[in-house]
């Protein structure tokens, strides 16, 4: 079975997580929005990067399936379009803990595409979002 810190692969084959309830919105988000999409995980953890080092950074929506994500340099608010009462915000440590997280998951079911989409997003945006935090071999 695949099992990360916060992620594991449930019966179907599909990642579930298994953090802590704090986390447990944004978890999802990342599951039912993002899922294993790596193009999508990377961005996601490229703008919270982007939040986390420019105080001016402006505020950029996510939206997906179920969720908008809103990133910013205040966190990440997350609202689920379906059930009101689902939604929170997230310190931007915490956001890109469990999206890290999620891409040692996707490196876990898919290592043999891992560098092609890598290559893809630092051609196409210019910059590295796993820079410092995860070697990619080219």
């Amino acid at each position: 079975m695949i099992r990360t810190q916060y992620y594991a692969q449930d019966e179907f084959g599909v990642p579930r997580f298994n953090g802590p309830a704090e986390l447990k919105v944004l978890g999802h988000w990342v599951t039912s929005d993002i899922q294993l999409s790596p193009l999508a995980i990377l961005e996601a953890i490229d703008l919270v990067r982007l939040a986390q080092s420019d105080p001016g950074f402006t505020p950029e929506d996510l939206d997906g399936n179920a969720h908008t994500a809103t990133i910013s340099p205040q966190g990440v608010a997350i609202e689920n379009h379906f059930l009101e009462h689902v939604q929170g915000e997230f310190p931007l440590d915490k956001a890109l803990a469990v999206l890290i997280d999620f891409w040692d998951y996707y490196l876990l079911v898919h290592p043999d595409d891992v560098v092609s989409y890598w290559n893809e997003y630092v051609k196409e945006n210019g910059r590295d979002p796993l820079a410092g935090l995860r070697d990619v071999t080219v």
